[in-house]
């Protein structure tokens, strides 16, 4: 009884681990996307770009820069 109570615990413990991380994850990638809009807006280009387009520039370099790095490196170590 002991030891179930103690799988069930442990896997509490790790979804709300893996929930923060998500959850740190979004707000990292949207006060990133919030400063390009702020940084974008701030060229005086001829209209200014609203907070979807910050979010859509940052996705755009995590997914072309990071995730080909990411498994690169992956592939490598295999």
């Amino acid at each position: 009884m002991l030891d179930r109570m103690k799988k069930i615990l442990h896997h509490c413990i790790n979804g709300l681990a893996i929930l923060l991380l998500v959850i740190t994850s979004i707000a990292y990638v949207c006060v990133n996307g919030i400063i390009v809009t702020a940084v974008i807006n701030n060229f005086r280009l001829d209209t200014y770009v609203g907070v979807e387009t910050g979010l859509g520039i940052v996705m755009l370099v995590f997914f072309l820069g990071w995730t080909p790095a990411y498994f690169l490196v992956k592939y490598a170590r295999r």
